[in-house]
C-alpha cells in the first residue's frame, strides 16, 4: 500500500548505477529510509535533483516494516529553493544544517512542531538577504529546546555554564567542559533573539562566532549518543572567516 507524505532530504547515497539511499525527515514518522531508482530518460522520473540536501519533497513511497528501507515511488519538490544552492555561502550553511541535522534527528518517531522549525529556518534561510554569519548559531540554539535540550540560562550570580550537566554554576567545575561568563552572554542573546530575529544580534568577529559554534556542538555531543565528527565544519569556518 503506498502512502504519501512530506519529507525533507538530511543525506543520499549513491547505491549501485542507478539507485540512491535517502534520509529524510518526516512530520510524522520522523526520519525515515527510503530507496530509490533514478530516471535516466527524459524529464518525468525521479531525478538527482530531487534529492540536494535540505530539499523539501512530497514524496510516495511502498510501506515496510519498521527499520526497514521504504521504496520511493514518487517525489515532488514543494518549495523550489530560490538561492540555497546557487550562492556559495548559503550552500555551504546548508551542507553544515543537513549534516549537522542528520547527526542530530535518528530516532523513527513523529515530530510534528521539529519538523515545522527545520521547514521554516529553511524557507527563511533561503530568502535571507544579508547577515548570515550568525543564523546557524540561533538554529542550534533554537533546535536544542525541540530536542528536550533547551540550556537554562536564568539571570543570577552564576558565571559559568556546566555542559556536561547542563546547569549554571558560580565555581568551575572540575571538568573541562564549561563556557565562562564572556560566552554565557552570547548563549543568553541567542536564545533571547531567536532564530526569528537572528539578524538583530550582536555576536561580530569570527573568533567569537567559531568559539559559540564549538561549545554549542560540544553541548550536543555531550548529550547525544554517537555525535561523531562534522566533515562540513572546516568548510563553514573558511566561508565565514
Amino acid at each position: 500500500m503506498a502512502e504519501i507524505r512530506e519529507g525533507i532530504v538530511l543525506s543520499s547515497v549513491p547505491y549501485g548505477e542507478s539507485r540512491i539511499i535517502l534520509n529524510l525527515l518526516t512530520p510524522d514518522l520522523g526520519t525515515i529510509g527510503l530507496i530509490a531508482t533514478l530516471s535516466k530518460k527524459g524529464k518525468t522520473g525521479l531525478k538527482k535533483a530531487h534529492f540536494q540536501n535540505l530539499q523539501i519533497l512530497e514524496i510516495q513511497h511502498a510501506e515496510r516494516n519498521k527499520g526497514e528501507l521504504k521504496r520511493l515511488q514518487e517525489a515532488r519538490i514543494l518549495y523550489p529553493y530560490q538561492q540555497l544552492y546557487f550562492d556559495p555561502v548559503l550552500s555551504c550553511m546548508a551542507l553544515f544544517l543537513a549534516e549537522f541535522l542528520y547527526k542530530v534527528l535518528r530516532e523513527e518517531e513523529g515530530h510534528p512542531e521539529l519538523y515545522r522549525f527545520v521547514r521554516r529556518a529553511l524557507i527563511q534561510l533561503d530568502s535571507a538577504e544579508a547577515g548570515l554569519a550568525n543564523f546557524h548559531l540561533a538554529f542550534l540554539m533554537e533546535l536544542s529546546g525541540h530536542l528536550g535540550l533547551r540550556p537554562q540560562l536564568e539571570l543570577g550570580p552564576a558565571r559559568y555554564f556546566d555542559l556536561l550537566n547542563s546547569q549554571l554554576s558560580i565555581q568551575p567545575p572540575d571538568h573541562p567542559h564549561f563556557i565562562e561568563e564572556d560566552e554565557l552572554l552570547i548563549w543568553r542573546e541567542l536564545q533571547a533573539k531567536g532564530l526569528e530575529n537572528y539578524e538583530e544580534l550582536s555576536i561580530k568577529g569570527s573568533a567569537i562566532r567559531r568559539k559559540a559554534l564549538a561549545s554549542l556542538i560540544d553541548y550536543y555531543r555531550l548529550h547525544l549518543h554517537d555525535f561523531g565528527d562534522l566533515k562540513s565544519l572546516a568548510v563553514l569556518r573558511e566561508v565565514l572567516a
